[in-house]
Protein backbone atom coordinates (compact mmCIF):
# COMPACT_ATOMS: atom_id res chain seq x y z
CA UNK A 1 0.00 0.00 0.00
CA UNK A 2 2.85 2.45 0.73
CA UNK A 3 4.61 1.74 -2.57
CA UNK A 4 1.51 2.46 -4.50
CA UNK A 5 1.13 5.57 -2.59
CA UNK A 6 4.82 6.65 -3.36
CA UNK A 7 4.31 5.83 -7.02
CA UNK A 8 1.14 7.98 -7.00
CA UNK A 9 2.86 10.64 -5.35
CA UNK A 10 5.71 10.66 -7.58
CA UNK A 11 3.71 10.61 -10.96
CA UNK A 12 1.32 13.50 -9.19
CA UNK A 13 4.65 15.41 -8.86
CA UNK A 14 5.89 15.14 -12.21
CA UNK A 15 2.79 16.11 -13.93
CA UNK A 16 3.09 18.99 -12.10
CA UNK A 17 6.20 20.17 -12.80
CA UNK A 18 5.71 19.55 -16.03
CA UNK A 19 2.60 21.59 -16.07
CA UNK A 20 4.37 24.43 -14.81
CA UNK A 21 7.21 24.13 -17.15
CA UNK A 22 4.85 24.41 -20.00
CA UNK A 23 3.13 27.51 -18.43
CA UNK A 24 6.08 29.38 -17.84
CA UNK A 25 7.25 30.07 -21.41
CA UNK A 26 7.97 33.78 -21.64
CA UNK A 27 8.93 36.23 -24.62
CA UNK A 28 12.21 36.71 -26.03
CA UNK A 29 13.32 39.26 -28.32
CA UNK A 30 16.05 38.99 -30.51
CA UNK A 31 19.55 39.76 -29.20
CA UNK A 32 21.13 42.30 -31.45
CA UNK A 33 23.54 40.49 -32.71
CA UNK A 34 20.85 38.11 -34.41
CA UNK A 35 19.45 41.37 -35.79
CA UNK A 36 22.72 42.37 -37.44
CA UNK A 37 23.46 39.28 -38.62
CA UNK A 38 20.14 38.56 -40.07
CA UNK A 39 20.86 42.05 -41.68
CA UNK A 40 24.16 41.37 -42.96
CA UNK A 41 22.40 38.17 -44.12
CA UNK A 42 19.62 39.87 -46.09
CA UNK A 43 21.85 42.58 -47.68
CA UNK A 44 24.54 40.20 -48.86
CA UNK A 45 20.84 38.15 -50.78
CA UNK A 46 19.61 41.28 -51.98
CA UNK A 47 22.80 41.92 -54.33
CA UNK A 48 23.58 37.93 -54.81
CA UNK A 49 23.18 36.47 -58.17
CA UNK A 50 22.69 40.14 -60.21
CA UNK A 51 24.65 40.33 -63.13
CA UNK A 52 27.19 42.81 -63.83
CA UNK A 53 26.10 45.61 -65.65
CA UNK A 54 28.59 45.56 -69.00
CA UNK A 55 27.86 49.01 -70.85
CA UNK A 56 24.63 51.21 -70.77
CA UNK A 57 21.36 50.25 -70.35
CA UNK A 58 18.58 50.11 -72.99
CA UNK A 59 14.59 49.78 -72.52
CA UNK A 60 15.01 45.92 -73.05
CA UNK A 61 17.67 45.13 -70.83
CA UNK A 62 15.99 47.16 -68.73
CA UNK A 63 12.99 44.74 -69.12
CA UNK A 64 14.91 41.53 -68.89
CA UNK A 65 16.93 42.52 -65.61
CA UNK A 66 13.44 43.86 -64.20
CA UNK A 67 11.70 40.01 -64.78
CA UNK A 68 15.06 38.03 -63.69
CA UNK A 69 15.41 40.78 -60.49
CA UNK A 70 12.79 42.35 -59.60
CA UNK A 71 11.60 41.45 -56.01
CA UNK A 72 7.65 41.42 -56.77
CA UNK A 73 8.38 39.58 -59.65
CA UNK A 74 10.39 36.86 -57.19
CA UNK A 75 8.08 36.78 -55.08
CA UNK A 76 4.75 35.71 -57.10
CA UNK A 77 6.69 33.41 -58.88
CA UNK A 78 7.73 31.83 -55.24
CA UNK A 79 4.28 31.81 -54.44
CA UNK A 80 3.20 29.48 -57.40
CA UNK A 81 6.11 27.02 -56.69
CA UNK A 82 4.23 26.66 -53.32
CA UNK A 83 1.09 26.76 -54.44
CA UNK A 84 2.25 23.73 -56.68
CA UNK A 85 3.44 21.63 -53.69
CA UNK A 86 0.36 22.07 -52.07
CA UNK A 87 -1.13 20.44 -54.89
CA UNK A 88 1.41 17.69 -55.23
CA UNK A 89 0.47 17.35 -50.83
CA UNK A 90 -3.19 17.58 -51.59
CA UNK A 91 -2.78 14.43 -54.14
CA UNK A 92 -2.12 11.88 -50.71
CA UNK A 93 -5.14 13.12 -49.34
CA UNK A 94 -7.17 10.36 -51.67
CA UNK A 95 -4.71 7.93 -50.53
CA UNK A 96 -5.73 5.43 -47.57
CA UNK A 97 -4.33 6.47 -44.28
CA UNK A 98 -1.65 4.25 -43.51
CA UNK A 99 -0.70 3.89 -39.84
CA UNK A 100 2.04 2.53 -37.91
CA UNK A 101 1.65 1.88 -34.04
CA UNK A 102 4.18 0.83 -31.22
CA UNK A 103 3.87 0.48 -27.76
CA UNK A 104 5.01 -0.63 -23.82
CA UNK A 105 2.59 -0.82 -21.35
CA UNK A 106 3.94 -1.61 -18.01
CA UNK A 107 1.97 -1.90 -14.22
CA UNK A 108 3.48 -2.44 -10.96
CA UNK A 109 1.16 -5.45 -10.15
CA UNK A 110 -1.10 -7.79 -12.39
CA UNK A 111 -4.46 -7.24 -13.75
CA UNK A 112 -5.88 -9.58 -11.42
CA UNK A 113 -9.75 -10.01 -11.56
CA UNK A 114 -11.89 -12.27 -10.25
CA UNK A 115 -15.85 -12.56 -11.52
CA UNK A 116 -19.06 -14.38 -10.32
CA UNK A 117 -22.06 -15.71 -11.89
CA UNK A 118 -25.10 -13.56 -12.27
CA UNK A 119 -28.97 -14.70 -11.05
CA UNK A 120 -31.59 -12.93 -11.94
CA UNK A 121 -31.26 -8.93 -11.95
CA UNK A 122 -28.38 -9.62 -9.43
CA UNK A 123 -24.97 -10.65 -9.30
CA UNK A 124 -23.97 -13.15 -6.82
CA UNK A 125 -21.83 -12.87 -3.90
CA UNK A 126 -18.24 -12.75 -4.10
CA UNK A 127 -17.36 -14.36 -0.60
CA UNK A 128 -14.65 -13.94 1.79
CA UNK A 129 -12.31 -16.14 -0.06
CA UNK A 130 -12.62 -15.06 -4.00
CA UNK A 131 -10.77 -16.75 -6.71
CA UNK A 132 -8.94 -14.37 -8.84
CA UNK A 133 -7.51 -14.60 -12.49
CA UNK A 134 -4.67 -13.07 -14.56
CA UNK A 135 -5.01 -12.81 -18.52
CA UNK A 136 -2.15 -10.13 -19.31
CA UNK A 137 1.27 -9.40 -17.93
CA UNK A 138 2.80 -6.57 -16.25
CA UNK A 139 4.44 -5.40 -18.98
CA UNK A 140 3.45 -6.43 -22.75
CA UNK A 141 4.63 -5.06 -25.88
CA UNK A 142 2.41 -4.28 -28.75
CA UNK A 143 2.48 -3.06 -32.34
CA UNK A 144 0.10 -2.84 -35.10
CA UNK A 145 0.10 -1.67 -39.19
CA UNK A 146 -2.91 -0.86 -40.59
CA UNK A 147 -4.95 0.97 -43.35
CA UNK A 148 -8.11 2.76 -42.89
CA UNK A 149 -9.96 4.22 -46.31
CA UNK A 150 -12.63 6.57 -45.90
CA UNK A 151 -14.49 5.96 -49.53
CA UNK A 152 -16.46 9.65 -48.51
CA UNK A 153 -13.06 11.43 -47.72
CA UNK A 154 -11.54 9.89 -51.09
CA UNK A 155 -14.93 11.45 -52.77
CA UNK A 156 -13.75 15.51 -50.79
CA UNK A 157 -10.10 14.88 -51.14
CA UNK A 158 -10.64 14.51 -54.86
CA UNK A 159 -12.44 17.43 -55.22
CA UNK A 160 -9.88 19.52 -52.91
CA UNK A 161 -7.19 18.47 -54.99
CA UNK A 162 -8.78 19.51 -58.51
CA UNK A 163 -9.53 22.68 -56.57
CA UNK A 164 -6.15 23.45 -55.50
CA UNK A 165 -5.01 22.70 -59.39
CA UNK A 166 -7.20 25.21 -60.32
CA UNK A 167 -5.67 27.65 -57.46
CA UNK A 168 -2.12 26.83 -59.00
CA UNK A 169 -3.48 28.04 -62.23
CA UNK A 170 -4.69 31.22 -60.51
CA UNK A 171 -1.83 31.84 -59.14
CA UNK A 172 0.03 31.66 -62.42
CA UNK A 173 -2.23 34.10 -64.44
CA UNK A 174 -1.54 36.26 -60.78
CA UNK A 175 2.19 35.79 -61.78
CA UNK A 176 1.54 36.92 -65.27
CA UNK A 177 -0.36 40.04 -64.38
CA UNK A 178 2.49 41.35 -61.91
CA UNK A 179 4.71 40.62 -65.21
CA UNK A 180 2.84 43.19 -66.76
CA UNK A 181 2.25 45.78 -64.47
CA UNK A 182 6.07 46.16 -63.59
CA UNK A 183 6.76 45.81 -67.01
CA UNK A 184 4.83 48.86 -67.11
CA UNK A 185 6.08 50.84 -64.47
CA UNK A 186 9.63 50.12 -65.72
CA UNK A 187 8.67 51.61 -69.21
CA UNK A 188 7.60 54.69 -67.26
CA UNK A 189 10.62 54.66 -64.80
CA UNK A 190 13.24 54.18 -67.71
CA UNK A 191 11.79 56.95 -70.03
CA UNK A 192 11.60 59.16 -66.98
CA UNK A 193 15.31 58.54 -66.21
CA UNK A 194 16.10 59.18 -69.48
CA UNK A 195 14.82 62.89 -69.21
CA UNK A 196 16.35 63.18 -66.04
CA UNK A 197 19.68 62.39 -67.19
CA UNK A 198 19.50 65.13 -70.51
CA UNK A 199 17.93 67.16 -68.62
CA UNK A 200 19.51 67.67 -64.72
CA UNK A 201 22.96 67.93 -67.13
CA UNK A 202 21.34 71.49 -68.55
CA UNK A 203 19.52 72.28 -65.23
CA UNK A 204 22.04 72.72 -62.70
CA UNK A 205 24.36 75.11 -65.04
CA UNK A 206 20.73 77.23 -65.68
CA UNK A 207 20.48 77.52 -61.78
CA UNK A 208 23.67 78.96 -61.92
CA UNK A 209 23.22 81.33 -63.85
CA UNK A 210 19.93 82.27 -62.30
CA UNK A 211 21.46 82.83 -59.02
CA UNK A 212 24.55 84.78 -60.48
CA UNK A 213 21.76 87.26 -62.32
CA UNK A 214 20.16 87.34 -58.78
CA UNK A 215 23.42 88.32 -56.58
CA UNK A 216 23.92 90.72 -59.15
CA UNK A 217 20.57 92.30 -59.43
CA UNK A 218 21.17 93.10 -55.27
CA UNK A 219 24.24 94.51 -56.16
CA UNK A 220 22.83 96.79 -58.28
CA UNK A 221 19.73 97.70 -56.16
CA UNK A 222 22.60 98.60 -53.13
CA UNK A 223 23.78 101.08 -55.65
CA UNK A 224 20.59 102.54 -57.07
CA UNK A 225 21.56 101.59 -60.20
CA UNK A 226 18.13 101.24 -60.98
CA UNK A 227 14.44 101.80 -59.68
CA UNK A 228 13.96 99.91 -56.59
CA UNK A 229 10.19 98.56 -58.06
CA UNK A 230 12.27 97.95 -61.53
CA UNK A 231 15.12 95.91 -59.07
CA UNK A 232 12.54 94.01 -57.45
CA UNK A 233 10.37 92.95 -60.30
CA UNK A 234 13.46 91.72 -62.06
CA UNK A 235 14.56 89.79 -58.92
CA UNK A 236 11.30 88.50 -58.93
CA UNK A 237 10.94 86.63 -62.01
CA UNK A 238 14.46 85.38 -60.96
CA UNK A 239 13.29 83.54 -57.87
CA UNK A 240 10.18 82.43 -60.04
CA UNK A 241 12.72 81.07 -62.42
CA UNK A 242 14.61 79.29 -59.81
CA UNK A 243 11.67 77.75 -57.79
CA UNK A 244 10.21 76.35 -61.27
CA UNK A 245 14.44 74.77 -62.55
CA UNK A 246 14.05 73.41 -58.80
CA UNK A 247 10.95 71.59 -58.53
CA UNK A 248 11.53 70.70 -62.00
CA UNK A 249 15.31 68.74 -60.80
CA UNK A 250 13.20 67.52 -57.45
CA UNK A 251 10.69 65.15 -59.77
CA UNK A 252 13.69 64.12 -61.78
CA UNK A 253 16.21 63.22 -59.52
CA UNK A 254 14.62 60.26 -58.04
CA UNK A 255 14.02 58.97 -61.33
CA UNK A 256 16.89 56.78 -61.71
CA UNK A 257 16.35 55.28 -58.83
CA UNK A 258 13.51 54.20 -58.83
CA UNK A 259 14.41 52.63 -62.17
CA UNK A 260 17.22 50.64 -59.30
CA UNK A 261 15.01 49.77 -57.68
CA UNK A 262 12.63 47.89 -60.24
CA UNK A 263 15.94 46.10 -61.61
CA UNK A 264 16.94 44.71 -58.35
CA UNK A 265 19.90 46.71 -58.11
CA UNK A 266 21.35 48.94 -55.05
CA UNK A 267 20.50 51.97 -55.73
CA UNK A 268 24.01 52.98 -54.96
CA UNK A 269 25.28 51.50 -58.40
CA UNK A 270 26.08 53.83 -61.08
CA UNK A 271 25.23 53.08 -64.61
CA UNK A 272 23.97 54.79 -67.71
CA UNK A 273 21.35 54.90 -70.05
CA UNK A 274 21.56 54.13 -73.98
CA UNK A 275 19.11 56.66 -74.81
CA UNK A 276 20.58 59.76 -73.22
CA UNK A 277 23.15 60.14 -75.79
CA UNK A 278 21.04 58.73 -78.86
CA UNK A 279 17.52 59.37 -77.68
CA UNK A 280 14.49 57.23 -79.31
CA UNK A 281 12.10 58.73 -81.35
CA UNK A 282 10.39 56.06 -83.13
CA UNK A 283 6.34 56.14 -82.98
CA UNK A 284 4.84 52.73 -82.39
CA UNK A 285 2.30 51.64 -84.50
CA UNK A 286 -1.09 50.36 -83.77
CA UNK A 287 -3.50 49.27 -86.43
CA UNK A 288 -5.72 46.81 -84.86
CA UNK A 289 -9.21 47.49 -85.02
CA UNK A 290 -11.13 47.45 -82.03
CA UNK A 291 -13.06 44.60 -82.33
CA UNK A 292 -9.84 41.67 -82.49
CA UNK A 293 -8.89 44.56 -79.45
CA UNK A 294 -11.74 43.17 -77.18
CA UNK A 295 -11.71 39.85 -78.65
CA UNK A 296 -7.89 39.28 -77.61
CA UNK A 297 -8.64 40.87 -73.95
CA UNK A 298 -11.30 38.93 -73.18
CA UNK A 299 -9.21 35.34 -74.00
CA UNK A 300 -5.94 36.71 -73.28
CA UNK A 301 -6.57 39.01 -69.97
CA UNK A 302 -5.06 37.15 -66.44
CA UNK A 303 -7.54 38.37 -64.33
CA UNK A 304 -10.93 36.95 -66.88
CA UNK A 305 -8.81 33.49 -66.59
CA UNK A 306 -8.59 33.69 -62.72
CA UNK A 307 -11.93 34.63 -62.92
CA UNK A 308 -12.92 31.36 -64.67
CA UNK A 309 -11.03 28.91 -62.66
CA UNK A 310 -12.62 30.81 -59.90
CA UNK A 311 -15.88 29.55 -61.36
CA UNK A 312 -14.76 26.24 -61.86
CA UNK A 313 -13.57 26.26 -57.80
CA UNK A 314 -16.79 27.09 -57.47
CA UNK A 315 -18.33 24.08 -59.25
CA UNK A 316 -16.18 21.81 -57.76
CA UNK A 317 -17.27 23.17 -54.25
CA UNK A 318 -21.01 22.36 -55.22
CA UNK A 319 -19.91 19.05 -56.07
CA UNK A 320 -17.94 18.49 -52.99
CA UNK A 321 -20.76 19.93 -50.81
CA UNK A 322 -23.39 17.76 -52.30
CA UNK A 323 -21.19 14.44 -52.13
CA UNK A 324 -21.26 15.49 -48.18
CA UNK A 325 -24.54 14.65 -47.87
CA UNK A 326 -24.19 10.78 -48.89
CA UNK A 327 -23.17 8.22 -45.88
CA UNK A 328 -19.17 7.56 -45.06
CA UNK A 329 -18.48 4.30 -45.80
CA UNK A 330 -14.50 3.39 -44.53
CA UNK A 331 -12.77 0.15 -45.12
CA UNK A 332 -9.59 -0.96 -42.74
CA UNK A 333 -7.38 -3.99 -42.45
CA UNK A 334 -4.47 -4.12 -40.65
CA UNK A 335 -1.86 -6.64 -39.05
CA UNK A 336 -1.41 -6.36 -34.83
CA UNK A 337 1.22 -8.30 -32.32
CA UNK A 338 1.41 -8.49 -28.86
CA UNK A 339 3.67 -10.41 -27.07
CA UNK A 340 1.38 -11.38 -23.80
CA UNK A 341 2.36 -14.98 -22.86
CA UNK A 342 -1.57 -15.18 -22.21
CA UNK A 343 -2.84 -14.84 -25.51
CA UNK A 344 -2.89 -18.13 -27.22
CA UNK A 345 -2.24 -16.02 -31.19
CA UNK A 346 -0.16 -13.39 -30.82
CA UNK A 347 0.29 -12.18 -33.97
CA UNK A 348 -3.27 -11.78 -35.86
CA UNK A 349 -5.07 -9.91 -38.84
CA UNK A 350 -7.80 -7.41 -38.91
CA UNK A 351 -10.31 -6.30 -41.15
CA UNK A 352 -13.67 -4.08 -41.07
CA UNK A 353 -15.95 -1.97 -42.50
CA UNK A 354 -17.71 0.94 -41.10
CA UNK A 355 -20.89 2.88 -42.31
CA UNK A 356 -21.53 6.45 -40.65
CA UNK A 357 -24.41 8.85 -42.14
CA UNK A 358 -25.75 11.63 -40.67
CA UNK A 359 -29.61 11.33 -41.43
CA UNK A 360 -29.86 15.30 -40.78
CA UNK A 361 -28.54 16.18 -44.05
CA UNK A 362 -31.37 14.52 -45.63
CA UNK A 363 -33.54 17.95 -44.55
CA UNK A 364 -30.14 20.06 -45.17
CA UNK A 365 -30.11 18.45 -49.22
CA UNK A 366 -33.03 21.91 -50.41
CA UNK A 367 -31.31 24.43 -48.40
CA UNK A 368 -28.12 23.00 -49.82
CA UNK A 369 -28.43 22.94 -53.68
CA UNK A 370 -30.37 26.50 -53.12
CA UNK A 371 -27.07 27.77 -51.76
CA UNK A 372 -25.13 26.03 -54.55
CA UNK A 373 -27.54 27.47 -57.60
CA UNK A 374 -26.64 31.19 -56.08
CA UNK A 375 -22.39 30.33 -55.70
CA UNK A 376 -22.82 29.72 -59.34
CA UNK A 377 -25.53 32.21 -60.43
CA UNK A 378 -23.10 34.83 -58.09
CA UNK A 379 -19.55 33.13 -60.14
CA UNK A 380 -20.76 33.62 -63.28
CA UNK A 381 -21.89 37.59 -62.18
CA UNK A 382 -18.75 38.39 -61.22
CA UNK A 383 -16.75 36.86 -64.08
CA UNK A 384 -19.04 39.00 -66.28
CA UNK A 385 -18.48 42.48 -64.40
CA UNK A 386 -14.77 41.32 -64.96
CA UNK A 387 -14.94 41.03 -68.28
CA UNK A 388 -17.19 44.35 -68.93
CA UNK A 389 -14.20 46.29 -66.49
CA UNK A 390 -11.69 44.44 -69.00
CA UNK A 391 -13.55 46.14 -72.53
CA UNK A 392 -13.66 49.27 -70.98
CA UNK A 393 -9.79 49.06 -70.08
CA UNK A 394 -9.43 48.23 -73.41
CA UNK A 395 -11.10 51.59 -74.99
CA UNK A 396 -9.54 53.73 -72.40
CA UNK A 397 -6.15 52.61 -73.23
CA UNK A 398 -6.88 53.11 -77.17
CA UNK A 399 -8.49 56.80 -76.49
CA UNK A 400 -4.92 57.69 -74.23
CA UNK A 401 -2.32 55.94 -77.22
CA UNK A 402 -4.42 58.08 -79.68
CA UNK A 403 -4.50 61.07 -78.15
CA UNK A 404 -0.48 61.16 -76.61
CA UNK A 405 0.17 60.42 -79.87
CA UNK A 406 -1.41 63.82 -81.15
CA UNK A 407 0.32 65.49 -77.16
CA UNK A 408 3.76 64.25 -79.01
CA UNK A 409 3.21 65.73 -82.66
CA UNK A 410 2.41 68.96 -80.60
CA UNK A 411 5.08 68.81 -77.89
CA UNK A 412 7.71 68.31 -80.91
CA UNK A 413 6.61 71.11 -82.78
CA UNK A 414 6.67 73.47 -79.57
CA UNK A 415 10.00 72.34 -78.96
CA UNK A 416 11.65 73.45 -82.54
CA UNK A 417 9.67 77.02 -81.88
CA UNK A 418 11.24 77.04 -79.00
CA UNK A 419 14.57 76.41 -80.19
CA UNK A 420 14.28 78.32 -82.67
CA UNK A 421 13.42 81.85 -80.27
CA UNK A 422 16.02 80.53 -78.14
CA UNK A 423 18.91 80.73 -80.97
CA UNK A 424 17.04 83.96 -82.02
CA UNK A 425 18.09 85.22 -78.00
CA UNK A 426 21.65 84.07 -78.16
CA UNK A 427 22.13 85.86 -81.15
CA UNK A 428 20.72 89.41 -79.50
CA UNK A 429 22.66 88.28 -76.61
CA UNK A 430 26.13 88.35 -78.59
CA UNK A 431 25.31 91.34 -79.66
CA UNK A 432 24.40 92.88 -76.28
CA UNK A 433 20.81 93.76 -77.09
CA UNK A 434 19.34 92.04 -74.41
CA UNK A 435 19.72 91.12 -70.55
CA UNK A 436 20.74 88.48 -68.99
CA UNK A 437 16.94 87.73 -67.68
CA UNK A 438 15.37 87.24 -71.41
CA UNK A 439 18.20 85.09 -71.91
CA UNK A 440 17.79 82.68 -68.61
CA UNK A 441 13.96 82.96 -69.41
CA UNK A 442 14.22 81.46 -72.87
CA UNK A 443 16.52 78.81 -71.50
CA UNK A 444 14.27 77.83 -69.50
CA UNK A 445 11.45 77.75 -72.20
CA UNK A 446 13.56 75.27 -74.33
CA UNK A 447 14.17 73.51 -70.92
CA UNK A 448 10.87 73.08 -70.24
CA UNK A 449 9.63 72.63 -74.10
CA UNK A 450 12.49 69.68 -74.46
CA UNK A 451 11.00 67.77 -70.83
CA UNK A 452 7.76 68.40 -72.34
CA UNK A 453 8.52 66.84 -74.92
CA UNK A 454 10.11 63.62 -73.25
CA UNK A 455 7.25 63.43 -71.04
CA UNK A 456 4.76 63.14 -73.82
CA UNK A 457 7.02 60.59 -75.86
CA UNK A 458 7.47 58.33 -72.59
CA UNK A 459 3.51 58.79 -72.07
CA UNK A 460 3.28 57.68 -76.11
CA UNK A 461 5.64 54.42 -75.08
CA UNK A 462 3.77 53.86 -71.59
CA UNK A 463 0.39 54.35 -73.27
CA UNK A 464 1.09 51.94 -76.43
CA UNK A 465 2.25 49.49 -73.38
CA UNK A 466 -1.06 50.34 -71.30
CA UNK A 467 -2.69 48.93 -75.13
CA UNK A 468 -0.36 45.95 -74.78
CA UNK A 469 -1.39 44.91 -71.36
CA UNK A 470 -5.29 45.63 -71.63
CA UNK A 471 -4.80 43.30 -74.50
CA UNK A 472 -3.55 40.67 -72.08
CA UNK A 473 -0.46 40.55 -74.77
CA UNK A 474 2.51 38.17 -73.11
CA UNK A 475 5.40 40.49 -72.95
CA UNK A 476 7.37 37.25 -71.91
CA UNK A 477 9.22 34.87 -74.13
CA UNK A 478 8.63 30.77 -73.91
CA UNK A 479 11.03 29.55 -72.00
CA UNK A 480 12.03 32.74 -70.21
CA UNK A 481 13.00 31.32 -66.65
CA UNK A 482 16.03 29.51 -67.93
CA UNK A 483 17.54 32.27 -70.30
CA UNK A 484 20.20 34.71 -69.54
CA UNK A 485 19.92 38.17 -69.53
CA UNK A 486 21.85 39.02 -73.08
CA UNK A 487 19.19 36.44 -74.42
CA UNK A 488 16.17 37.46 -72.57
CA UNK A 489 16.83 41.34 -73.81
CA UNK A 490 17.20 40.44 -77.11
CA UNK A 491 14.32 38.27 -77.24
CA UNK A 492 12.21 41.47 -75.98
CA UNK A 493 14.17 43.74 -78.13
CA UNK A 494 13.13 41.33 -80.96
CA UNK A 495 8.95 40.96 -79.96
CA UNK A 496 8.37 44.56 -79.25
CA UNK A 497 10.28 45.81 -82.65
CA UNK A 498 7.49 43.56 -83.85
CA UNK A 499 4.54 44.71 -82.03
CA UNK A 500 5.67 48.65 -82.03
CA UNK A 501 5.94 47.96 -86.05
CA UNK A 502 1.99 47.02 -85.81
CA UNK A 503 2.89 43.11 -85.90
CA UNK A 504 0.75 41.72 -83.44
CA UNK A 505 -1.39 38.49 -82.86
CA UNK A 506 -4.56 38.60 -81.96
CA UNK A 507 -8.06 36.37 -81.59
CA UNK A 508 -9.97 36.39 -85.14
CA UNK A 509 -14.13 36.25 -84.43
CA UNK A 510 -13.80 32.62 -86.88
CA UNK A 511 -11.83 31.63 -83.85
CA UNK A 512 -14.37 32.82 -81.10
CA UNK A 513 -17.23 31.03 -82.52
CA UNK A 514 -15.71 28.05 -83.42
CA UNK A 515 -14.41 27.65 -79.91
CA UNK A 516 -18.42 28.77 -79.29
CA UNK A 517 -19.44 25.87 -81.75
CA UNK A 518 -17.27 23.12 -79.82
CA UNK A 519 -18.15 24.15 -76.59
CA UNK A 520 -22.07 23.49 -77.57
CA UNK A 521 -21.49 20.40 -79.09
CA UNK A 522 -19.68 19.05 -75.56
CA UNK A 523 -22.69 20.16 -73.68
CA UNK A 524 -25.04 18.51 -75.16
Amino acid sequence: MTSRLLFGRTALAVFVSLSVAGCSVTPKQFTNQEILSQAAENADEINKDVAPINGPIDLNEAFARTIKYNRDSRLKAFEAVVSQGQLAVDKFDMLPELAAKAGYNHRNNYAASASVTFSGDEPSSLGSNPSYSVSSDKSTVNASIGATWDILDFGLSYYRAKQQADRFLISKERERKVVHSIMEQSRNAYYRAVSAERLLSKINPLIVKARAALVDSAKIEKLRAQSPMEALTYQRSLLETLRTLQDIRKDLMPAKTELAILMGLNPAVNFELADVNNPNSDIPVLNVDMSSMERTALVLRPELREAQYQERITQEEVHSAFLSLFPSLSLSAGLNYNDSDYLRYNDWTSAGVGLNWNLMNVFRYGKLDKLNDLKIAAGKQRSLATSMAVISQVHIADIQFKESNDTYALATQYYDVAQRIKAQVDSSRTAQSIGDLTVIREDLNALLAELRRDVAYADLQNNFGRVLVSMGLDPLPEGFGNMSLEDLSTAFNNMFARWEQGDIEVISAEEMQSALAAKSVAEK
